[in-house]
């Protein structure tokens, strides 16, 4: 009998010792940004446009150049600069383009670029500090363009790039005039916990938190902002679920903060809802 619970007293010590070896990994190795980041099918030859548009390679690193590009209005000077972070798939040659046509109309110049590995951007989208890093660097640029610097800046987020926005607000908030999100969430462990729900892991999402890096804790951050903020979420987005979105607008300053509901698809309001969409932005302006 002392035989079996000494064996059994070993087991349990190993599984727990390789369980807790398995959580370090994963979490050290950031194996779940991996993950996050992963878009296959992304490439594309050549970017082109029908609108008026300015083509930049930003070098960020050794061998890495990230691809964005400063859509402009055709028909007259900018009245202000929109500085998009797009969803995970929006590449440049993508349907994102048509996201932008009411804005370029009211005289928007819009701004986008490419993580690494993705679209025509090089390099590898494998550690979020990394691409933090990249994000801030690119928007410094960015803004001390001349074509931007004497203009309202105004930052917007969809989605994963939703993280990136409030996490570029907090950082550079005496730089930009406005805040815009949609589809968006407080976290990467609280997206991680949805998508465990959806492959039926429930009773384990309680290990998400402890494998995933929390580099873009957006409920924090929006903490900070003294900004306009706007945030919106669809009761029927099938992706990141209504209440992620609600929670950053619970964390928000309400004094500065408004959160709209839409009845739309994922990330669609900026088509459903065109004319408040684009009024939100003109009014940031004044």
């Amino acid at each position: 009998m002392k035989k079996l619970l000494k064996f059994f007293k070993i087991l349990g010590i190993t599984i727990i010792t390789l369980l807790v070896v398995a959580i370090l990994f994963l979490r050290f190795s950031r194996f779940s940004d991996r993950m996050i980041y992963q878009v296959n099918g992304s490439e594309y030859a050549e970017f082109s446009s029908q609108s008026s548009f300015e083509e930049f390679f930003f070098e960020v690193d050794d061998d890495v150049k990230l691809h964005g590009v400063l859509f402009k209005p055709s028909s007259e000077e900018a009245i202000g600069t929109i500085f998009h972070y797009s969803g995970k798939g929006m590449h440049l040659m993508s349907s994102i383009q048509k996201s932008y046509e009411p804005l370029l109309k009211k005289g928007f110049q819009v701004f986008c670029f490419e993580r690494r590995g993705f679209g025509q951007s090089t390099g590898e989208a494998k550690n979020s500090v990394t691409l933090k890093e990249d994000a801030l660097n690119v928007f410094d640029q960015v803004a001390r363009l001349d074509e931007v610097a004497q203009k309202p800046l105004i930052v917007w987020g969809q989605s994963l790039g939703g993280a990136f926005a409030t996490m570029t607000a907090k950082e550079r908030q005496n730089k930009i005039d406005g805040l815009v999100l949609e589809g968006t969430f407080g976290s990467f462990p609280d997206i991680g916990k949805v998508y465990a729900r959806a492959l039926n892991l429930e009773r384990f999402k309680w290990v998400i938190p402890l494998i995933m890096n929390n580099d873009f804790p957006a409920k924090e951050a929006i903490q900070a902002l003294t900004i306009p903020v706007i945030i919106s979420h669809s009761k029927n987005d099938d992706q990141v679920p209504y209440e992620l979105g609600r929670e950053i607008f619970e964390a928000s300053n309400k004094s500065t903060t408004d959160f709209w509901d839409v009845d739309s698809k994922h990330i669609m309001a900026i088509y459903d809802y065109e004319e408040k969409y684009v009024n939100d932005f003109l009014n940031m302006l004044h």
